[in-house]
């Protein structure tokens, strides 16, 4: 075909820099995104900040250097960046930034949090609800993420604007753990004494809320505790298959990865205008976790064939 040669040679490279490449969530990004690459027909070049902020700027300036068609970033500490994205305008190499907005994005991209914590204190009243006989009532506390990020503070603050509408539920504890599943443990651990007639927790991700489970079952309290999550990873969808949490919010890694590599090729190209993509989760209960489990295990045995490019609830609806 005449152009091939020369198509070959306009090949877009998208660089995508992670917070780290150890979390089983950006792994599973990874992936998807190299399915976006296949899928399209651009070069992918991955890096991470090894959760080190200086080694996450170096990452950026290499791929700045090598001269990318767009970077997709999601950054350790945003305020570090201003340097690095004036960088990035200077070689005119467009930035989309993950789930943080800084100055000097091209776009951004990342989770509708708010909606992530709402759908959850939707479903959280609905627990309560069925606990105290048609009675919105209890006591509710969160188990937060990295203070500051905003990730961290829509996915609490969707949750605790429902828990607001009603009087009677009283938001007894939030605290942070850095994503640490050590940190969560031993802040469950001390809820167990300090609030006694705790009835629900919400933890802002399944590697703290699955812990938070353990704790509690130790303390024989598996029946009075209820918990709610967000990610929807193997072990939070097994998790609420197993009864052991009522619901998580299901994230899916390889379908984010997947867009944290198509839209800023798509961005690049010229094919896509848009300054904000938002992907919307879906909650999973008892209802529907076979479906979501499936769709998991779909999402990493059969990625070629799969529909990354629709909505995350119509897939879920498709099974």
């Amino acid at each position: 075909m005449a152009g091939s040669a020369a198509h070959a040679q306009d090949k877009p490279k998208i660089g995508l820099v992670q917070i780290d490449l150890s979390n089983p969530f950006h792994l599973g990004e990874v992936d998807g995104a190299k399915e976006a690459a296949r899928r399209a027909g651009f070069d992918l070049v991955v890096t991470s900040g090894e959760g080190d902020v200086t080694k996450q700027i170096q990452a950026m300036e290499n791929l700045i250097n090598e001269g990318v068609s767009a970077i997709s970033i999601n950054f350790i500490d945003a305020a570090a960046f201003g340097p690095t994205m004036a960088k990035a305008a200077a070689a005119k190499i467009p930035v989309i930034c993950l789930h943080s907005k800084i100055e000097g994005c091209a776009a951004t991209l990342g989770f509708d949090e708010r909606y992530t914590g709402k759908i959850v204190g939707e479903y959280a009243v609905e627990l309560l609800k069925k606990r105290y006989n048609g009675e919105v009532k209890g006591e509710v506390a969160n188990l937060q993420g990295l203070l500051g990020q905003g990730l961290n503070t829509d996915r609490s603050g969707g949750f605790t604007d429902v828990m607001a509408a009603y009087p009677n539920v009283k938001v007894v504890a939030q605290e942070p753990t850095s994503w640490d599943p050590t940190k969560a443990v031993s802040i469950t651990e001390n809820w167990m004494t300090a609030h006694p007639n705790l009835d629900l927790i919400y933890g802002n991700s399944d590697s703290l809320t699955v812990p938070a489970a353990g704790v509690i079952e130790r303390a024989g309290k598996q029946d009075q505790v209820m918990l709610v999550s967000v990610d929807g990873t193997e072990p939070g969808l097994k998790a609420v298959k197993d009864s052991v949490m009522k619901s998580t919010v299901l994230l899916a890694p390889q379908y984010s990865g997947f867009w944290k590599a198509y839209f800023p090729y798509l961005v690049a190209t010229k094919k896509d205008d848009r300054k904000e993509v938002l992907i919307k989760g879906v909650l999973v209960t008892a209802d529907n976790v076979d479906a979501a489990l499936k769709l998991a295990k779909d999402q990493v045995e059969n990625m070629q064939k799969f529909p990354f490019e629709k909505p995350l609830a119509d897939i879920v609806a498709g099974y």
